[in-house]
């Protein structure tokens, strides 16, 4: 079909879209000399100018583009999502393009494009398919918003229910630390703490960062964070903050799950979200707390390192106000039968491995 929409481009009653827009009456030739202008000056294309200066819709253009084409123009708020067609398509690749796919037959994929024209993506559909794709046009703003509202009701819950399943399970455990790995058609979640890394659940699907930090915020769970991208994924770790408790003294380490929640003003080295006291800053800021997610050769007063950060001497820096105990089996522990130290002068940390 792409083939036969180029051969109208090509013959002799192709008309271009200022012609077409004037002759439907969506313009005045008042208008279109200021789109001309406008395109001129910014090179941007002419439907684009003139939608900009606010004289007609990306609908408008679309409505008249399919009729310039002979192919039909779809309402889009009136489809019914194909929700298992829309979960072979990686999410981006739908959005980006506005890009809906409507249906499958033994030998075609249906679609609506905002752009009818986009050979790129449709022949990347064709090839990934081995199918001929009929093409319909519609309004690429809505085809947006109704990819990425279908695409939360599709895999958004999975996330939020493994993200709740995992932070029940790491309740009391030394796995203070959630990572996610986003790809084009997964999302790896893996956690860490004392120096072991275990990965816990793969979800199909394509996830964005946002996606995670919504599904933080459905739990009502505030974190620090890190975020790092390479070209095929993105890489968020996150540190849910969740523990009161009253420190005996600083500096501090903490390291069980939910690490240490307070409502002072403080800083960090990681990022913010869903703490309204807590600020990004890359050192430690005289008078204030000073959360350090990673180890660093900063003044060791004032601060709270989660325990895979702390100093190799942190012991003797902080002169005693906390105490971190190791029990035979090798892991943090509180007292227990195989530690019972005689006294200790602060709370010591609940840090089991188990999982």
């Amino acid at each position: 079909m792409f083939e036969e929409l180029l051969e109208k481009m090509m013959s002799n009653k192709w008309k271009d879209i200022g012609t077409l827009l004037l002759e439907y009456g969506l313009i005045i030739d008042k208008d279109l000399k200021e789109g001309i202008k406008l395109q001129k000056e910014t090179g941007l294309r002419l439907g684009e100018a003139l939608v900009k200066l606010g004289k007609i819709s990306m609908e408008d253009i679309d409505w008249v583009l399919s009729k310039q084409l002979d192919i039909p123009f779809v309402i889009v708020e009136d489809i019914t999502p194909n929700y298992e067609l829309l979960s072979r398509f990686h999410k981006e690749f739908l959005i980006e393009n506005k890009i809906l796919p409507l249906y499958e037959t033994d030998d075609q994929i249906s679609i609506v494009a905002e752009d009818p024209l986009n050979k790129p993506a449709i022949a990347f559909i064709e090839e990934s398919f081995s199918k001929k794709v009929n093409i319909s046009t519609g309004s690429g703003r809505k085809i947006k918003e109704l990819l990425i509202n279908t695409f939360k009701e599709i895999v958004f819950p999975e996330l939020v229910s493994a993200l709740e399943d995992i932070t029940d399970r790491v309740k009391k455990t030394s796995f203070y630390r959630i990572d996610f790995s986003l790809g084009e058609q997964s999302c790896i979640i893996n956690i860490f703490g004392l120096g072991i890394l275990k990965n816990v659940a793969t979800i199909k699907g394509t996830f964005s960062t946002d996606d995670v930090f919504t599904a933080f915020n459905e739990l009502n769970i505030p974190f620090l964070y890190d975020h790092a991208r390479s070209e095929k994924r993105d890489f968020i770790v996150t540190y849910p903050l969740l523990n009161r408790f009253d420190l005996k003294g600083l500096p501090a380490v903490v390291g069980e799950y939910g690490l240490f929640l307070h409502d002072d003003i403080s800083f960090t080295d990681a990022y913010a979200h869903g703490l309204s006291c807590f600020f990004h800053f890359d050192g430690p800021v005289n008078g204030y707390k000073y959360f350090l997610t990673r180890k660093s050769a900063a003044d060791f007063k004032n601060s709270i390192y989660v325990i895979d950060a702390a100093p190799a001497d942190f012991n003797r820096m902080s002169q005693g106000s906390v105490q971190i105990t190791l029990n035979r089996k090798g892991v943090w522990a509180p007292y227990s039968e195989s530690y019972q130290p005689k006294s200790s002068p602060c709370r010591t940390w609940d840090c089991l491995i188990k999982f």
